[in-house]
């Protein structure tokens, strides 16, 4: 066809299916490639959009009693808004593993509520799971201060975990006395409520 500038043709229908063909140049030779192989060059997004990102907002608003002798998933039982990751029920019925659609590299950052009702400080660990296994060096042991100093602590870490689709990730906790427990703490008169957990998590990769 004859030379057309690019503001002359006509407007391509979006969004693009992938097989639309397009130039480029490699070794000083112009050649084709295909939309559906632009995301796949080495400085590409690693997902199909920035629309299509995965992410999880979600929330436990309730008290949770974990087990001195045997590790406890923590439950997140309300999502605030997510796209490509979920919370499931575990094999108890509890909603403790956040679930991934699709394969890739994924951020997980729990905010956990401690509270103390005992006149000792106890310490609890807290880990991570991948499909019921442990994963290697992902536990952190915090201390929960005695009730005369306040009760109450908050743990916060980020992990950064590779997934396959369908797998899930779970939040593990063991305390070293029942006077441990997560809590959800009710909205005062100016500070909303702390509840008991906050998890976000996204797709990074």
């Amino acid at each position: 066809m004859a030379n057309v500038k690019i503001t002359d043709l006509t407007a391509a229908s979006t969004p693009l299916a992938g097989t639309e063909l397009f130039e480029t140049v490699q070794g000083g030779t112009s050649k084709k490639v295909a939309a559906s192989d632009i995301g796949n060059s080495a400085d590409a997004l690693p997902y199909a959009s920035l629309s299509g990102r995965a992410y999880l907002s979600a929330y436990s608003n309730t008290d949770q009693t974990g087990s001195v002798s045997v590790a406890t998933p923590v439950k997140i039982e309300n999502t605030g808004f997510n796209a490509g990751i979920t919370i499931a029920n575990n094999g108890s019925g509890n909603p403790t593993r956040i679930t991934f659609a699709a394969a890739g590299t994924y951020m997980v950052a729990p905010s956990l509520q401690f509270a103390n009702s005992d006149s000792s400080a106890h310490t609890a660990n807290i880990w991570f799971r991948k499909n019921g296994t442990d994963i290697a060096n992902s536990n952190t042991v915090i201390s929960v201060p005695k009730i005369a100093d306040g009760g109450n602590t908050f743990f916060q870490i980020v992990l950064y975990e590779q997934v396959t689709a369908g797998q899930y990730i779970e939040i593990m906790w063991l305390p070293t006395n029942v006077a441990t427990t997560i809590e959800y703490i009710a909205a005062g008169a100016i500070a909303p409520a702390a509840p008991s957990v906050i998890l976000s998590s996204e797709r990074i990769a």
